[in-house]
């Protein structure tokens, strides 16, 4: 059996962590299971990064990394162990507790948190799931995502999520799909469209009126909601979306077609998968990384496929239907 390093994030999705946290806390116990924790004050990067610095590779290498929180607090762990630069990666496991999940539906990690721990106790070997590194040459920033790394309406959507006072109030009452519906809206009337160019090796692509620019490394933006319907967190590969020349016509039926995950058939649609992509937008636009806001910036970005250890027994996707209903 591993030993378990744990970073809480309790405030996840208005204290579903601390709950999660509670009932996992108490199997761990009842299980003999060594394990320590440190809750997480939106510094879980630094958390992770101090913990794997000053422990030796001799019990690095038994021990695997927990996280009970949303995606942003597994994106910040996983950065955190990265920033290190060590030559061994620390497994990592997830118990979901966000609003999202987005990771945990992509690759079969139950929404149930005791379910989600049996599968982390059950497992005996490390699985590799891919990863995107992103380099982003403009403000010299690199880091890694779990899940996407948005730019233009998602990212607008996400930044009106994270500060719109009736989103946090909707979401407390389980309805916030109505939020969600009327920024999704709103960030449609504001977003202005913006000029791409696209480097797939030695091919370029220009693209002058797009809306949004997602790559993703799974098909989930958030639970549920398939932007890149046939991303694959095992391919080795990224899936970049770019929707153009968007009316309202064409984001209405962009919006339904996402319901039945039918929205590559749009000519107005594009899809590359590709392990690495090079991006170029020159006007100020919204960013999001794993649905965490990044505010208004140029890009000249590089993005590449790459892969970690995690530390679970996956779901078939019939069990995966059955815990998430």
């Amino acid at each position: 059996m591993k030993n378990f390093f744990v970073i809480v994030n309790e405030d996840a999705n208005d204290g579903q962590g601390k709950k999660n946290w509670q009932l996992v806390k108490q199997k761990l116990t009842e299980r003999q299971v060594s394990y320590t924790y440190q809750l997480t004050n939106n510094n879980a990067k630094d958390l992770a990064y101090s913990f794997v610095k000053k422990t030796a590779t001799s019990e690095l290498t038994k021990t695997v990394i927990l996280v009970v929180g949303g995606d942003g607090t597994l994106n910040e762990t996983l950065n955190g162990i990265k920033a290190a630069k060590l030559d061994y990666d620390v497994p990592l496991a997830f118990i979901p507790s966000g609003n999202n999940n987005g990771f945990a539906q992509g690759i079969g990690i139950s929404f149930d948190p005791l379910t989600a721990l049996e599968q982390v106790l059950t497992t005996d070997k490390a699985s590799y799931f891919d990863i995107g590194f992103f380099e982003e040459t403009t403000h010299n920033q690199t880091g890694y995502f779990l899940n996407d790394f948005g730019i233009g309406i998602d990212a607008y959507i996400v930044s009106l999520n994270a500060h719109a006072p009736h989103h946090k109030y909707l979401q407390k009452f389980h309805l916030g799909i109505f939020s969600y519906i009327w920024n999704v809206f709103e960030a449609y009337v504001n977003q202005e469209a913006f000029n791409v160019t696209v480097r797939i090796g030695s091919k370029y692509e220009f693209y002058k009126h797009a809306f949004l620019v997602n790559v993703a490394n799974h098909p989930y933006f958030k639970k549920n909601i398939a932007l890149s319907p046939v991303a694959n967190a095992g391919d080795h590969k990224l899936d970049l979306i770019i929707a153009d020349n968007m009316n309202f016509f064409k984001f209405l039926l962009l919006s339904i077609l996402i319901y039945f995950r039918k929205q590559l058939k749009l000519p107005s649609v594009h899809h590359y998968k590709e392990k690495d992509i090079h991006l170029i937008i020159n006007s100020l636009e919204f960013g999001q990384i794993d649905g965490q806001e990044q505010g208004n910036k140029y890009y000249d970005i590089f993005f590449k496929a790459s892969k970690y250890p995690f530390w679970f027994t996956a779901l078939t996707p019939t069990d995966s239907q059955e815990k998430s209903a």
